[in-house]
């Protein structure tokens, strides 16, 4: 399915907050969470065959936990649970 015309939403399980907001063809950013501004992007060349993948750049060890991508049209609604385990350095930042 084509997702394009669908709001795609990326939020966090634990703080029900965006992370990333898809709508009208672009992301949206005024209701993004402050920890994620600047480092997130849906990988768009998959919309049209219905991948939704969310790219966060510069992960950091908050970034860890759990995410919830919901999917919103006129007529459906659906959602998956997606867990994100961000590697460790045993030492500590570079």
């Amino acid at each position: 399915m084509d997702a394009r015309s669908l709001e795609i939403r990326w939020i966090r399980h634990q703080f029900s907050e965006t992370v990333h907001l898809y709508r009208n063809g672009e992301g949206q950013y005024g209701e993004q969470m402050k920890e994620y501004a600047g480092r997130t992007e849906l990988a768009r060349d998959g919309l049209p065959g219905g991948s939704l993948d969310l790219q966060i750049s510069g992960l950091r060890p908050s970034d860890d936990g759990q995410y919830v991508c919901t999917v919103l049209d006129a007529a459906t609604y659906g959602e998956a649970t997606v867990d994100l385990e961000v590697p460790h350095s045993p030492l500590g930042p570079l």
